[in-house]
Protein backbone atom coordinates (compact mmCIF):
# COMPACT_ATOMS: atom_id res chain seq x y z
CA UNK A 1 0.00 0.00 0.00
CA UNK A 2 2.80 2.44 0.79
CA UNK A 3 4.31 2.02 -2.70
CA UNK A 4 1.24 3.67 -4.23
CA UNK A 5 1.67 6.72 -2.02
CA UNK A 6 4.82 7.71 -3.91
CA UNK A 7 2.95 8.19 -7.19
CA UNK A 8 0.01 10.53 -6.85
CA UNK A 9 -0.65 11.58 -10.47
CA UNK A 10 0.19 10.58 -14.03
CA UNK A 11 3.21 12.84 -14.21
CA UNK A 12 4.71 11.99 -10.82
CA UNK A 13 7.79 9.88 -10.38
CA UNK A 14 9.45 8.57 -7.29
CA UNK A 15 11.76 6.00 -5.82
CA UNK A 16 10.68 3.05 -3.71
CA UNK A 17 13.32 0.96 -2.00
CA UNK A 18 12.26 -2.53 -0.95
CA UNK A 19 14.98 -3.10 1.63
CA UNK A 20 13.61 -6.41 2.87
CA UNK A 21 15.67 -9.41 1.71
CA UNK A 22 12.45 -11.33 1.09
CA UNK A 23 11.84 -9.26 -2.05
CA UNK A 24 14.92 -10.87 -3.61
CA UNK A 25 12.84 -14.05 -3.78
CA UNK A 26 10.60 -14.39 -6.82
CA UNK A 27 7.76 -15.96 -4.81
CA UNK A 28 7.57 -12.81 -2.67
CA UNK A 29 8.03 -10.33 -5.55
CA UNK A 30 5.31 -12.06 -7.57
CA UNK A 31 2.76 -10.96 -4.96
CA UNK A 32 3.34 -7.31 -5.77
CA UNK A 33 0.81 -5.64 -8.11
CA UNK A 34 1.47 -5.78 -11.85
CA UNK A 35 1.98 -2.04 -12.14
CA UNK A 36 4.90 -2.38 -9.70
CA UNK A 37 6.32 -5.59 -11.21
CA UNK A 38 6.63 -4.00 -14.65
CA UNK A 39 9.30 -1.65 -13.27
CA UNK A 40 11.31 -4.17 -11.24
CA UNK A 41 14.50 -5.35 -12.88
CA UNK A 42 16.38 -8.43 -11.74
CA UNK A 43 19.65 -6.52 -12.20
CA UNK A 44 18.55 -4.24 -9.36
CA UNK A 45 18.16 -7.01 -6.77
CA UNK A 46 20.53 -7.29 -3.82
CA UNK A 47 22.51 -4.17 -4.69
CA UNK A 48 25.13 -2.71 -2.42
CA UNK A 49 24.37 0.75 -1.11
CA UNK A 50 26.88 2.31 -3.53
CA UNK A 51 25.43 0.45 -6.52
CA UNK A 52 21.87 1.41 -5.52
CA UNK A 53 22.89 5.06 -5.25
CA UNK A 54 24.34 4.87 -8.77
CA UNK A 55 21.06 3.51 -10.14
CA UNK A 56 19.12 6.20 -8.28
CA UNK A 57 21.35 8.99 -9.60
CA UNK A 58 20.88 7.78 -13.17
CA UNK A 59 17.10 7.60 -12.73
CA UNK A 60 16.88 11.07 -11.20
CA UNK A 61 19.09 12.60 -13.91
CA UNK A 62 16.88 11.05 -16.58
CA UNK A 63 13.66 12.22 -14.93
CA UNK A 64 15.03 15.75 -14.43
CA UNK A 65 15.21 16.30 -18.19
CA UNK A 66 12.59 18.73 -19.51
CA UNK A 67 9.59 17.26 -21.29
CA UNK A 68 8.06 19.05 -24.23
CA UNK A 69 4.32 19.76 -23.76
CA UNK A 70 3.50 18.06 -27.07
CA UNK A 71 5.39 14.93 -25.98
CA UNK A 72 3.65 14.99 -22.61
CA UNK A 73 0.22 15.04 -24.27
CA UNK A 74 1.19 11.94 -26.26
CA UNK A 75 2.26 10.12 -23.07
CA UNK A 76 -0.89 10.86 -21.07
CA UNK A 77 -4.19 9.22 -21.89
CA UNK A 78 -7.45 11.09 -21.67
CA UNK A 79 -10.60 9.49 -20.22
CA UNK A 80 -12.07 8.61 -23.62
CA UNK A 81 -8.90 6.74 -24.65
CA UNK A 82 -8.77 4.80 -21.39
CA UNK A 83 -12.42 3.74 -21.76
CA UNK A 84 -11.75 2.66 -25.34
CA UNK A 85 -8.73 0.60 -24.30
CA UNK A 86 -10.65 -1.08 -21.48
CA UNK A 87 -13.54 -1.95 -23.82
CA UNK A 88 -11.04 -3.40 -26.29
CA UNK A 89 -9.73 -5.79 -23.64
CA UNK A 90 -13.18 -7.16 -22.77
Amino acid sequence: QCIGRVIRSKIDYGIVILADARFARNDKRSKLPGWVLQFLQSAHLNLSTDAALGVLRTFLRQMAQPVDDADLKQMLLDHRTVVSLVKGRQ
